[in-house]
């Protein structure tokens, strides 16, 4: 049975960091939420995202940012690659480490990370940028940049802002357009961009209208119709921080 929200609310205002309460992000997923979203789901949903931290990251440690359930971070163990995640949920923190003993922590990510510059060779935000207040979702950015190594991968998939479907989801307070997440993401430092998006399957959801409908995107990615702001982009190898 999950806890009360009142009490994982109340939970979450009062952790602590050096002896002074800490306030909570706003929008942290509630018990219901993870039930909703999470329910059937399991570490090997998230295969294909390790794989892809493979095939594109350099050997090294990985962050996931924004947790959740830590079922990517359960993948990564399982498949021997060493990753943390971060989650702002106690209640989430406290199911994932009672599922399998990974390396989950609490923290708020409008707050500074627990980590040194360089620490990454990966850093994962999936399905997460969404959740964050504007103010928040640059912090995740510039901390991002900041834990990375040189040539670091930074992997962000997300919702776009003209998918009417995911536009109503209540929780999604900070919907991206493809422009405006390579706008943001390269005005914090990234670059060798690569955005991986989908079309909205306006024409119907057959076999013979998805395929026109790539056909058209690929070549003319335009934002309303696309309906995912995803991308890899990549920490320079050498050059200041922004």
């Amino acid at each position: 049975m999950f806890d009360s929200e009142a009490t994982v609310v109340n939970a979450a205002a009062s952790a602590s960091a050096g002896g002074a309460t800490v306030a909570p992000d706003t929008n942290i997923h509630s018990p219901s939420d993870f039930e909703r979203d999470y329910s059937r789901r399991d570490w090997r949903f998230y295969r294909d995202q390790v794989a892809t931290c493979v095939a594109r990251a350099e050997p090294g440690p990985i962050l996931d940012a924004g947790a959740g359930l830590g079922f990517f971070v359960e993948a990564c163990q399982r498949y021997g690659l060493r990753c943390t995640g971060l989650e702002g949920s106690e209640h989430a923190v406290r199911l994932a480490r009672s599922r399998y003993p990974i390396d989950i922590r609490q923290h708020y990510l409008s707050h500074p990370w627990p980590f040194s510059d360089a620490t990454f060779s990966a850093v994962v935000c999936n399905q997460t940028i969404e959740h964050l207040t504007p103010p928040i979702a640059e912090t995740v950015l510039r901390e991002s940049f900041r834990v990375l190594r040189p040539g670091g991968l930074l992997a962000i998939s997300s919702p776009c802002l003209y998918d009417p479907i995911q536009a109503a989801e209540l929780t999604h307070i900070n919907l991206y357009t493809p422009a405006r997440l390579r706008a943001e993401v390269s005005a914090a430092g990234f670059g060798n961009y690569c955005a991986y998006d989908s079309p909205r399957l306006l024409l119907g959801d057959s076999r013979p209208m998805e395929v026109l409908l790539k056909i058209v995107f690929w070549p003319m990615p335009l934002d309303f119709l696309s309906v995912s702001a995803n991308c890899f982009a990549y920490k320079p190898l050498v050059g200041p921080a922004p």
